[in-house]
């Protein structure tokens, strides 16, 4: 574990917060890197970047928080505190849905267009975030053979794997929301079977609650993709 990335004096900067940083600074180079390379506004990307990196970072607090309350009953301003983590990417993938669905029909927008636009953007942002996770050390694994098994780095390096693959599938023709059910599909399945190694959480109906997120996000773009697929034939 590493949580502190450096400190001169009292200024400190924390592994977890560095990596969150560098990975929203890379999504938004890819955003205007895509943007120009399938001819959207790169202003429209950006914008909707950034007002959904904000939205799902208060929904990743919220369930991280719902999650763990008691901890947070005894010293409020803690739950403002991200410095060392805290944040559930299912809880920020729910809130940043719910409010591209706004934000898109505010603003009139193709929504499953810019799913697919976004989708190895997200990847990419996950992967290199969950780096962050490795050196603050929680989404942590279990001990094996005496031994921490790194799972945020596997999980790192199948988003970033899964990121490259759609930045070349988007490229090639696919029906609206293909992509995004491809990347909902992929990561649905790599969290599920990831789960079994996680230490840090708990069983529900002897799943763990993203075990089961993933389930229902697995179904929902499969049907999806079954969906434009039987489209294309008729």
């Amino acid at each position: 574990m590493h949580p502190t990335l450096f400190q001169i004096g009292s200024f400190t900067i924390y592994s977890y917060g560095f990596f969150v940083a560098l990975a929203m600074i890379l999504a938004f180079f890819a955003a205007q890197w895509q943007a120009k390379t399938l001819k959207v506004s790169a202003g429209t990307a950006t914008d909707l970047l950034f007002f959904l990196f904000v939205s799902g970072v208060i929904g990743a607090r919220l369930f991280f928080i719902a999650q763990n309350f008691g901890d947070y009953q005894k010293d409020f301003w803690s739950l403002f505190s991200l410095r060392e983590g805290g944040l559930v990417w299912y809880g920020g993938f729910v809130a940043a849905t719910l409010a591209g669905v706004v934000y898109g029909r505010t603003r009139r927008l193709p929504f499953f267009k810019w799913c697919d636009f976004l989708a190895p953007i997200l990847a990419l942002g996950h992967g290199v975030g969950r780096i962050g996770c490795f050196f603050n050390g929680c989404c942590y694994g279990r001990v094996t053979a005496g031994r921490l098994i790194p799972i945020q780095l596997y999980e790192s390096a199948l988003l970033l794997v899964l990121s490259a693959y759609l930045f070349r599938r988007i490229r090639r023709p696919h029906a609206d929301g293909e992509i995004f059910a491809q990347y909902l599909a992929c990561y649905s399945v790599s969290r599920f079977v990831i789960e079994f190694w996680r230490g840090d959480q708990i069983l529900v109906a002897h799943l763990t609650i993203p075990q089961w997120i993933s389930l229902f996000l697995f179904l929902g773009a499969a049907a999806w993709m079954i969906f434009l697929r039987r489209k294309r034939t008729v």
